[in-house]
């Protein structure tokens, strides 16, 4: 399932949204004042490879989000609980939560000067909607298999009903950036489109061209609804080997890359870098497979879970808790209703020893699988390994290849595993991840089943009382806890280095996936 293995990928390759500036003291110059900015110019980003398809309904990989991101704008964005409107100027829901009316800004374009307009949304909607365009979308607007009606009220506005509340809504309309109905209309399959290969977006930027295999530019758009981007262009360079993409950075060629906490602090030393971390709520967890021997026991789990040294797991691949203090939740700390209030599992090997006695399992032998190109996974199953042998746990560790290991989550029936390391980026509403726990859900690695937690899942999705809501999740992060289908190790930051010269990070925002939300705040700093 391509939506999975983006959250594996996104995960596991790891790696809101206030900026951290960190670790170097060229972060804190940066200002905003107009005498900084130079208007013009080219920064240059690497992605490892070839976007599959430059079209929002589609995108599901970070390079394609990325790029995505600059070339379509989205109705709003959501932080938290606030919204960053874009093309909306605002969104209004009915008392009862059936009906959501959203309103476009006034004199929006394409970038090819047409106007955007509640046509194109409602265009965008139905091909979202329609299974024979197989966006991967779909699902978020068909509740209880049916869609949901959208119709024009004039040009600017357009209204959403819903067969049934679904509090998360808001977050699905999120995801929406338009498609431009004068171009794909009359097209059977949008997906497979040559409109795709030079896109008309509304984004900051525009389409300018594309080398295969070496680059994709774009030039700015002067009438983005952002305002008037202030670099001339951006250009994506297809780097696929990390260790290159380093040595860009490093030598200028690339102006900004996210780079692995573990190596750090030789960018923080670098001074034609500056290195800016933020939270983008990850979560690093280690899947403990439910269905197999020994793990379908919950005090096997428990076990495990009070046997594991969490400062040695996060030392072992982020060398401290700067970049990535301790989880105890299942949910990042940016959910809305998070806790803390839940069973930690400070490390306790009398505990565990008594968890495995009372549980009658003997002679347990677990296969922990990780990707073996990432030298601190190795290093936390290593960890793993001998805190499981302190307990009479013996663990086999098995290192996978990227695309072997990623087969791991796309058929959990056919995955070969009883520990996996993975984590998830899933943004602050708390139904998203429904999907890692519930039964059959999308994102199910640990193949977790429990029935009490499915419809306490269900029914938070339809809770219209806010206070009641919040008490529905703390519950389920607490239920999750006990039974420990996954065990929360540390939200991991995204870290990134950026040339010195580059300023309007701090208005530009930092965000999970794409690395900056607005594209167009970036600039040029005079020297």
């Amino acid at each position: 399932m391509k939506m999975k293995k983006l959250l594996a990928m996104v995960l596991v390759a790891s790696t809101t949204l206030v900026a951290a500036a960190c670790g170097n003291s060229n972060t804190a110059k940066e200002t905003s004042t107009k005498e900084n900015i130079k208007d013009g110019g080219n920064l240059v980003f690497s992605i490892r490879g070839e976007p599959e398809i430059l079209n929002p309904i589609y995108a599901y990989d970070r390079d394609t989000m990325t790029m995505d991101n600059a070339l379509f704008a989205p109705l709003f964005y959501m932080n938290g609980d606030k919204i960053d409107y874009t093309l909306a100027e605002e969104v209004k829901h009915s008392d009862d939560f059936l009906t959501y009316t959203v309103k476009l800004k006034k004199d929006l374009k394409w970038h090819d000067g047409k106007p955007l307009t509640a046509e194109d949304l409602v265009f965008t909607m139905k091909q979202i909607m329609d299974e024979k365009q197989d966006s991967p979308f779909r699902s978020a607007f068909v509740i209880n298999d049916k869609p949901i009606e959208v119709k024009k009220v004039d040009d600017v506005t357009v209204e959403f009903k819903l067969p049934t509340v679904q509090m998360p809504f808001m977050n699905s309309l999120a995801q929406v950036s338009p498609i431009p109905k004068h171009i794909f209309e009359g097209e059977k399959d949008i997906k497979k489109s040559a409109k795709n290969e030079k896109p008309i977006g509304s984004g900051a930027f525009k389409f300018k061209e594309s080398k295969k295999g070496e680059s994709i530019t774009l030039e700015k758009f002067d009438n983005y609804v952002g305002g008037k981007p202030h670099l001339d262009t951006i250009t994506y360079r297809i780097i696929a080997d990390p260790n290159s993409s380093k040595v860009a950075l490093e030598n200028g060629e690339v102006s900004a890359n996210y780079i692995d906490i573990s190596g750090i602090s030789k960018f923080e030393k670098n001074e034609k870098l500056k290195v800016v971390a933020y939270d983008e709520g990850m979560v690093d967890n280690l899947v403990l497979n439910c269905k197999t021997k020994g793990l379908d026991k919950k005090e096997v789990r428990q076990a495990i879970a009070y046997a594991l040294n969490k400062d040695d797991l996060i030392k072992a691949a982020y060398e401290s808790e700067k970049y990535a203090p301790k989880a105890y939740s299942p949910l990042p700390k940016n959910a809305l209703y998070y806790t803390e209030d839940v069973t930690k599992y400070d490390l306790n090997k009398d505990k565990a020893k008594e968890l495995l006695k009372k549980s009658d399992a003997k002679n347990l032998k677990l296969k922990l699988v990780y990707r073996n190109d990432k030298k601190t996974l190795e290093n936390q199953a290593l960890v793993v390994k001998e805190n499981l042998k302190d307990i009479g746990i013996d663990v086999e560790l098995k290192g996978l290849e990227a695309n072997a290991f990623f087969q791991q989550f796309d058929n959990p029936d056919k995955a070969d595993f009883d520990l996996i390391f993975n984590g998830y980026v899933m943004g602050s509403e708390p139904d998203a991840y429904k999907e890692v726990f519930m039964t059959g859900g999308a994102f199910n690695a640990s193949r977790y089943n429990n029935k009490k937690l499915d419809d306490l899942w269900s029914k938070a999705a339809v809770e219209t009382n806010k206070t009641k809501r919040e008490e529905i999740y703390k519950t389920i992060q607490k239920e999750l806890m006990e039974d420990i289908p996954v065990y929360p190790i540390c939200y991991s930051n995204a870290t990134i280095a950026v040339n010195k010269n580059v300023g309007g990070i701090k208005e530009a925002k930092t965000a999970p996936v794409y690395m900056f939300q607005d594209l167009s705040k970036l600039y040029i700093m005079e020297e």
